[in-house]
């Protein structure tokens, strides 16, 4: 193969990216500078670490990636980002729903799981489908019970009239008697002891004839010795009853312009009931076709809000900029405070320890891929310190003419201190400059 002649030769990186956000917004922070070292972080690195933090030590009701957790995985790595509140308010509140979820349904999965059996296992007496089935069977009995009872009075046909009415009755009963005697006698004699009055009169006076009260003898004045006296002495009685009888009836009939046909409507209602109970029946056998399955179905939905919280996750993620590779920030076009357009360029990394030599050569024959190319070079032009690289033809594709080449060398851009050999971007002189081809 031999030498060849270089018509044009620059170095560039064989890695270098233009970083971007996903996503449009105003740029909060740029953390890094030019010249600056950055690492690689794959992005599903990130996301496999979000997605593996799982529940917080102790608590499996809480996840650790909220807004602070998501923070403390990716800020590390950021070399950009742009104003996130809405994410993290959205995430954290997700975060919060998915805890409260866990408390109402999962904390205590055996016994909810074990009550749902209960209520919708046809095994279960008491089951919802069960009472359902009873349900049904005591709507048909009514309406055979009411279809019976509207035939037996013939009372199938349009209803133009009704007819309401009421009966009350009241008794009473009492009495009133009013008598009144009263005799007085005033005496102002001396009397003898044991002398009685007044005088003896009639009857009634002696007293009631029923002895509710002792009469005339209970009042009389005995005289306990010889005395000077005056006596006075009266009697009063009184009786009332009181006789009382009511009695009253009322009938009222209404008639409207609408008619009503109440057979009709019983079996017109039974329908309805019995689509009903059908959809209800229908729906508690379709949510028995879970029952085996409870537990699963109880992992599979709290996985299900745990995804949601994770699209979440990610969204705040797409608010960070990362780089995919390792190397030197050789250029910063935004400034925290511009506004930033998705898919537009933010910050250039470039990996100097791998370059590709871009070379147009002249060479008598072809030059195969992984071919190993020998370069020898005064860096900076005559005076400088010969610098010699070996590389490996990775790409090669001819002219106009058979000895007219474009070719692409791979070679490692390191030196055994450490130290990059060739800057990026660098344009070789071809006067000071030999390449052969083995």
């Amino acid at each position: 193969m031999g030498i060849a002649n270089i018509i044009s030769m620059i170095a560039r990186p064989v890695h270098g990216s233009y970083l971007c956000f996903e996503i449009g917004g105003i740029l909060n922070t740029c953390d890094v500078y030019l010249g600056d070292t950055v690492k690689a972080v794959p992005y599903d690195r990130l996301t496999d670490l979000v997605k593996a933090s799982g529940t917080t030590i102790g608590d499996p009701s809480r996840l650790a990636g909220d807004t602070n957790g998501v923070l403390s995985i990716v800020q590390p790595f950021s070399v950009a980002s742009l104003r996130n509140e809405d994410r993290k308010a959205s995430l954290d509140s997700a975060v919060n729903s998915r805890q409260n979820i866990y408390f109402s349904k999962h904390a205590n999965a055996d016994s909810v799981i074990s009550t749902i059996r209960g209520s919708y296992d046809k095994g279960s007496p008491a089951s919802n489908p069960n009472l359902l089935d009873r349900l049904s069977d005591l709507a048909n009995q009514q309406l055979v019970e009411l279809d019976e009872a509207y035939r037996t009075d013939d009372r199938t046909g349009v209803v133009k009239s009704t007819t309401s009415s009421a009966e009350s009755a009241t008794k009473g009963r009492g009495g009133s008697n009013r008598a009144s005697k009263f005799h007085q006698e005033s005496v102002g004699v001396r009397v003898g002891r044991g002398t009685r009055l007044p005088h003896v009169l009639p009857l009634p006076w002696e007293g009631h004839p029923d002895h509710i009260w002792n009469g005339y003898k209970s009042t009389r004045f005995i005289a306990p010795s010889t005395t000077d006296t005056a006596v006075t002495t009266g009697v009063n009685y009184e009786e009332s009853n009181n006789y009382s009888n009511t009695s009253g009836m009322q009938s009222t009939t209404h008639v409207d312009y609408e008619y009503r046909t109440p057979y009709i409507e019983a079996h017109a209602r039974a329908l309805r009931a019995q689509i009903s109970l059908t959809n209800q029946q229908f729906e508690a056998y379709m949510f028995s076709q879970n029952i085996p399955y409870l537990e699963k179905i109880f992992a599979n939905e709290l996985e299900s809000v745990d995804n949601d919280v994770y699209q979440l996750q990610i969204a705040l993620l797409r608010s960070f900029l990362i780089s995919p590779i390792e190397g030197v920030v050789t250029g910063v076009y935004k400034g925290p405070g511009e506004a930033v357009n998705a898919g537009e360029p933010v910050i250039r990394v470039e990996d100097n320890s791998l370059v590709h030599l871009l070379a147009n050569l002249v060479h008598i024959g072809p030059i195969p891929i992984g071919a190993t190319a020998t370069l020898t070079t005064m860096l900076a032009g005559a005076g400088n310190p010969t610098t010699s690289l070996d590389g490996t033809v990775v790409s090669v594709r001819g002219q106009d003419s058979g000895t007219r080449w474009e070719v692409i060398i791979r070679v490692d851009n390191v030196d055994a201190g450490g130290l990059y050999v060739l800057p990026l971007g660098y344009v070789f002189d071809p006067e000071y400059t030999d390449i052969s081809i083995a």
